[in-house]
């Protein structure tokens, strides 16, 4: 049995991609050789389709994002359960302690699970933190707002005081322009359920006061 090769690649590695018959018509086409109609069907309906995929997705980074290991959030419930806010953990678990300001921008850029961006509010309220370190970690990574926002819903949940209320007022005086979201989610259909309050920090998203209210009532 004759093994096809095209531009270098095996046929055992090309059968991931294409079906035997696909390769047999890719061959025949690159060769000049005239096609039958099914081969032209083939060709038109399938193997320019899945080229183009395949050369597209070669000019990205997915592959190198495919290889990359996958951040384990375990550390955020960990440090969730430390600063007061206790989480549903079936066993128990160790991880590295970071600071509080550290684990709530962790939160929002790398894990931003709505049950984790909703405890915000209520660690702010239950511990102590430096305003100004976490604006500064916050202007690092783009996020003002969604720290501005949260703040304020510490604020609802709780009147916050001193150097924790100058930057509130700080953030709603200089807050980043753009539309940013607090999770992932269909734009069109976020700025049309957002409520007000999180419309109004630049920010998209279904987090609703109602909600942070009840996990006042248990956590606070």
């Amino acid at each position: 049995m004759v093994m096809i090769t095209l531009y270098g690649i095996e046929e055992t590695v090309l059968l991931t991609l294409f079906g035997k018959r696909e390769i047999e018509t890719i061959q025949k086409k690159i060769n000049g050789r005239k096609l039958k109609q099914t081969e032209k069907n083939y060709l038109s309906r399938s193997i320019r389709k899945k080229v183009i995929t395949a050369y597209r997705l070669a000019n990205t980074t997915l592959l190198q994002d495919l290889q990359k290991r996958t951040e384990n959030d375990t550390y955020i419930e960990y440090n969730l359960n430390k600063y007061g806010y206790k989480t549903f953990i079936l066993q128990k678990i160790t991880a590295k302690k970071c600071s509080i300001e550290e684990l709530i921008i962790d939160i929002l850029i790398k894990f931003p699970k709505a049950r984790y961006i909703e405890a915000i509010p209520i660690i702010l309220l239950k511990n102590q933190f430096n305003p100004w370190k976490l604006l500064d970690l916050a202007s690092q990574y783009g996020c003002k707002n969604k720290i501005g926002y949260l703040l304020e819903t510490a604020d609802i949940l709780h009147k916050i005081k001193g150097e924790n209320k100058k930057l509130l007022i700080y953030l709603e005086q200089n807050k980043e322009e753009g539309e940013t979201f607090l999770i992932d989610g269909d734009k069109l259909f976020l700025e049309k359920t957002s409520p007000l309050r999180v419309r109004k920090w630049n920010l998209l998203g279904r987090f609703f006061d109602e909600d942070f209210k009840k996990l006042a009532e248990v956590y606070l």
